[in-house]
């Protein structure tokens, strides 16, 4: 449980750092466990991108490539 705690908490920092300079953050993962954990931490599937499988919209600018 810990680890998951530490796992969040990290990324939860990395939103909050990237949110100071980025609209966006996108990345790619091949599991089902990192899909659940990323979507309980509000990361999206759809729109589907090319070369990614989740993002998150980090302000209120919609961004669509």
């Amino acid at each position: 449980m810990a680890e998951a705690w530490s796992r969040a908490l990290l990324v939860a920092h990395l939103i909050h750092e990237a949110s100071q300079n980025y609209h966006l953050l996108t990345l790619r993962t091949d599991t089902l466990t990192a899909d659940e954990f990323y979507q309980k931490l509000g990361f999206k599937t759809h729109p589907s991108w090319e070369h990614t499988t989740h993002h998150l919209q980090l302000n209120q600018m919609e961004y669509y490539p």
